[in-house]
């Protein structure tokens, strides 16, 4: 590009991060933000969250975390995407009280969950058995209008049914489950 005298931008340098990190290329893309130095790049908060996500993916969540720490010393404030893919490292990770913390804090904000933020908490909570909060979620859920997706929901069957859940959740699933996917007899006791 440069030979032609054409700039990259930081929209240009979001894709090449992103194709890097798509290809298991995180080290190079991580490198090539450190060598861009104090540009558009460090106050971009689309490119954090690819690098950010593209280091938790490969099992370095470590480094996930400082670039978020990063954002609050950079002045940039984390969108939903940013949220989503922090507190699905954490559930990851195992770490779930912490990506709860996470979720808490973002709504604090005024950051508002969407789909994507429920549905990677609550598979987080069921996978590592911290189901205090499932009933709290699909509430919310049910509340601001949001429905389940197919593989949450057979998670939440499947914990009714080994009784790691109460099956008085049925009927609020229930609610939650898009009407075109409602399969009457699974929802029965």
């Amino acid at each position: 590009m440069r030979a032609h005298n054409l700039i990259p931008d930081e929209f240009t340098y979001g894709i090449v991060f992103e194709g890097l990190c798509n290809n298991n290329q995180v080290e190079e893309a991580l490198s090539l933000f450190r060598v861009m130095g104090d540009n558009k790049l460090n106050s971009n908060i689309i490119v954090y969250s690819i690098l950010i996500d593209g280091s938790s993916k490969i099992g370095k969540f470590d480094i996930a975390r400082n670039l978020f720490s990063d954002l609050t010393v950079k002045g940039l404030q984390p969108n939903v995407w940013t949220y989503n893919v922090m507190i699905s490292g954490f559930c990851r990770e195992g770490l779930v009280s912490e990506a709860k913390e996470l979720f808490f804090k973002m709504e604090k904000i005024g950051c508002s969950p969407d789909d994507v933020t429920y549905r990677v908490l609550l598979q987080g909570i069921l996978k590592y058995v911290h189901h205090d909060m499932v009933e709290m979620i699909l509430l919310e859920m049910e509340g601001k209008g949001f429905s389940l997706d197919a593989s949450t929901v057979s998670m939440l069957l499947d914990h009714i049914k080994a009784r790691s859940l109460d099956a008085s959740l049925l009927k609020l699933i229930g609610k939650l489950v898009p009407k075109e996917e409602v399969d009457t007899p699974c929802f029965t006791v």
